[in-house]
């Protein structure tokens, strides 16, 4: 970890990053979140990172920088310019559920950019619409409007498979959150008691947010793909000293359940912190009223205290022994999950300090509103 750490930072000014630095303390949980500058982003200037310890925090949010550095400056070379209409005949039926809105009809007969993918499930060499893989958010936008523009599936590792799991992991992560939260009463009967929670790290990481003076409700997200998803939210208890009016949130998928709870914890105290800095530029206004709903944000935080109807947590499961069976049970759950294809786009390698950055693009997969069909 410290040599990934020493070796970006070494080669910072390649990237663009001018400043590495801690807003730990600007909270009193004590987790260690970093944020990442990068001044001339063309997408968010600041990253966030965070971790068990200031060395992995670092790592973390250097990584997140690299991501988009990544995925802004692909070459032009890569890209070609061609309708859809034009190119394989099921490249159509592949990415219209990708589409903001499934009623336009036309946007197959628009020339686009495209970059080649692999894909994990087919084995062979699939275009990739660049909406879906750069981070390029400048207005006026370089692609018209056709597909979302998110960071989802962005990921970097240490190998190519770290990269992939990382990317295949949030896939499924914000895609059942997404279906989640349009289930009626999902957070009535979804919610687990926290004093329960025995599995080590995030019981560890409870301890921390209850010795803080906060409370965290934890939901699990149960998907068809049959992996462990969490949905966190961290907020004031009562009595405290208040730093954050709003609930941190979080959300995590892995393997095991153990870890999922722990990344979705690790994230709401991220989005905590994050929020206090007040650096983030697509944290907006509408998170900092001049007036806060308090009765509403105290029956929020008694019905997080009181659980009605608790559910048990649910008995561990054994996490996969090595890369390749990890990679096997996440495409295996993507599968389950509806993907049609899981397209890998390499982005970037570097030998030195072994970092690999990709993104993975798995329609017809979904992290937000369902489109609209009229």
């Amino acid at each position: 970890m410290r040599a990934l750490v020493s070796g970006l930072l070494a080669r910072r000014r390649q990237f663009g990053i001018t400043r590495l630095g801690s807003i730990t303390r600007l909270d009193r949980i004590g987790i260690t979140v970093t944020q990442v500058v990068r001044p001339l982003a063309l997408s968010n200037a600041v990253c966030q990172g965070k971790g068990l310890d200031p060395l992995r925090a670092a790592a973390s949010g250097l990584m997140e920088a690299l991501e988009s550095w990544a995925s802004e400056t692909i070459a032009p070379s890569r890209l070609t310019s061609r309708a859809a209409t034009d190119m394989e005949s099921d490249l159509r039926a592949l990415y219209a559920g990708s589409l903001l809105n499934r009623s336009d009809a036309g946007w197959d007969r628009i020339a686009l950019g495209w970059i080649d993918g692999w894909d994990l499930l087919a084995g062979r060499s699939r275009p990739v619409p660049a909406a879906l893989v750069d981070t390029i958010y400048t207005y006026p936008s370089p692609h018209p409007v056709a597909f979302p523009r998110t960071t989802t599936g962005l990921a970097a590792g240490s190998t190519l498979h770290a990269a992939i799991l990382h990317a295949g992991l949030e896939v499924l992560e914000r895609a059942s959150v997404a279906d989640a939260a349009r289930r009626p009463g999902f957070f009535d009967r979804s919610q687990l008691d926290s004093t329960a929670i025995g599995w080590p790290l995030s019981a560890f990481l409870l301890g921390r947010i209850h010795a803080a003076g906060l409370v965290a409700g934890i939901w699990r997200v149960e998907a068809d793909h049959g992996l462990p998803v969490y949905w966190c939210h961290v907020v004031e208890n009562a009595g405290t000293a208040e730093l954050a009016p709003l609930p941190g949130e979080g959300f995590g998928c892995d393997f095991t359940h153990d870890g999922a709870l722990a990344k979705a914890l690790l994230e709401a105290c991220q989005a905590r912190a994050t929020a206090i800095a007040g650096t983030r530029e697509d944290i907006t206004r509408g998170f900092y009223p001049a007036r806060h709903d308090r009765a509403g944000l105290e029956a929020w935080r008694r019905r997080i205290v009181k659980v009605a109807r608790p559910c048990p947590p649910p008995r561990e499961v054994a996490a996969p022994d090595g890369p390749t069976p990890a990679l096997n049970r996440l495409l295996e759950a993507l599968h389950k999950a509806g993907a049609k294809a899981a397209l890998v786009v390499p982005l970037l390698s570097l030998d030195v300090p072994g970092v690999e950055v990709i993104r993975l693009v798995v329609p017809p997969l979904r992290h937000g509103p369902a489109p609209a069909t009229s």
